[in-house]
């Protein structure tokens, strides 16, 4: 009988032992949450105004200052139905936000351009969220933020 409870005691110790490793492991990527930034266009017009272009350059600016790794951007262009051919229209917008990022420096990943149409609301007005970029970054930390962590 004794003999079973010094078992049972090192089974216990084994058992709890290997679940706090497990729970101290890192398995794969833990990468930061994704950041964004909006970036609004007026109606019909796929050129970026100061107040837009200076306000995405202090972004980019804080984004490389925060995140020496960055594992993939972003930047998907928008545009309302209802503006004059909307397609062209957000890949334009999109592209001259990527343009004016990259001179930036927002230049530390790799990068994708999407675009998306919106439908024009009940009343045939082009909602403002619909004219606006969206530029997305995915920040990674050292070792896929497992530091500290076996893997």
């Amino acid at each position: 009988m004794k003999n079973l409870k010094i078992v049972q005691f090192s089974a216990l110790a084994m058992t709890l032992s290997c679940s706090a490793v497990t729970h101290a492991e890192c398995k794969g990527s833990q990468n930061l949450p994704s950041e964004q930034t909006h970036v609004a266009f007026a109606v019909n017009s796929s050129q970026i105004s100061n107040s837009e272009r200076n306000r995405l350059r202090e972004w980019v600016f804080s984004i490389n200052s925060k995140y020496a790794i960055q594992n993939w951007i972003t930047i998907i262009g928008g545009a309302s139905e209802g503006e004059h051919k909307p397609q062209p229209l957000a890949m334009n917008r999109a592209v001259a936000v990527a343009r004016d990022a990259l001179a930036d420096g927002l230049v530390k990943a790799p990068l994708q351009l999407k675009t998306q149409t919106w439908p024009d609301g009940k009343s045939g007005s082009q909602s403002s969220d619909s004219r606006e970029v969206t530029v997305q970054i995915s920040p990674g930390c050292p070792n896929n933020c497992c530091n500290d962590q076996k893997r």
